[in-house]
C-alpha cells in the first residue's frame, strides 16, 4: 500500500496548473469488491474526506489507463481525470459536468446491535414515503470513533448519494449482503482503509 500511496502522491504533485479554484483534500484510500450476479467481483478504489462526505474520488481502469473523477454532491459536479500509464503516470484533468441533484423521500431504518461469537451486525433498512421497504442490508460492522458509513454509502448505494443519512452509533460496514432499490442482490466487502494525505486542485 505504500508503494500505492507513493505513486499517488507522484501523480498529484506531477499535476500543475497556474490558477486554482477548488481544492479537494483526501485523508482515506479504500479498496473494496462489489459483486452483483451480472458483475461479480468488482474490485474498487475510492478515496474520501474522513471530514467531509460531501465528494469523494474513484478510481478505475479504462482500456490500458487509468481514470479518475471526483463526485462534489455539493457543487453538482463530476470533475474528470485521465491518467496516461505511458507518460510517467500523469494526471490530466479532462473536463467538469454537471450533475442532477436528486434527493429523495426515502427514509432509513437501522436496528440493534446483534452480535454473536464476536461478529457485529446490523440490519439497514429504506423505505419509500409511504413507509414501504424498497431495499435491505446486513451489515457486518465494527464500532469506530467516528462514523465512516459514508465509506460504504459513497461506494456502493449509488441512489442516495444526495441523501443524508445519520447513524446510531459510530461505525465502519466490513461485509454487507442484501436487495438494493432496483431488487438485485448484491454484496460488498471492505477490502482496506488507510491513511493518505492528498490534495487535488481544480484549474479555472
Amino acid at each position: 500500500m505504500k508503494t500505492l500511496q507513493s505513486t499517488f502522491s507522484v501523480l498529484f504533485i506531477l499535476f500543475v496548473s497556474t490558477c486554482f479554484s477548488q481544492n479537494y483534500k483526501f485523508d482515506k484510500i479504500v479498496k473494496s469488491n462489489f459483486s452483483t450476479q451480472l458483475f461479480p467481483n468488482q474490485e474498487w478504489t475510492n478515496l474520501f474526506n474522513s471530514e467531509d462526505d460531501s465528494y469523494h474520488m474513484q478510481i478505475y481502469n479504462r482500456n490500458d489507463s487509468l481514470v479518475s473523477r471526483i463526485f462534489d454532491i455539493k457543487e453538482n459536479q463530476v470533475h474528470y481525470f485521465h491518467i496516461d500509464k505511458s507518460d510517467s503516470l500523469k494526471l490530466y484533468f479532462m473536463e467538469t459536468k454537471n450533475m442532477t441533484s436528486n434527493i429523495t423521500e426515502n427514509k432509513f431504518e437501522f436496528s440493534e446491535i446483534k452480535e454473536k461469537k464476536g461478529i457485529k451486525e446490523i440490519t439497514f433498512k429504506i423505505l419509500n414515503d409511504k413507509d414501504k421497504k424498497i431495499a435491505k442490508y446486513k451489515f457486518v460492522i465494527k464500532e469506530t470513533d467516528k462514523s465512516y458509513f459514508s465509506v460504504f454509502k459513497l461506494s456502493a448505494l449509488e441512489t442516495q448519494l444526495f441523501n443524508k443519512i445519520k447513524t446510531p452509533m459510530n461505525f465502519i460496514v466490513l461485509e454487507a449482503k442484501g436487495t438494493n432499490t432496483s431488487g438485485r442482490f448484491v454484496k460488498y466487502r471492505l477490502e482496506s482503509i488507510e491513511d493518505i494525505n492528498l490534495n487535488i486542485k481544480i484549474p479555472n
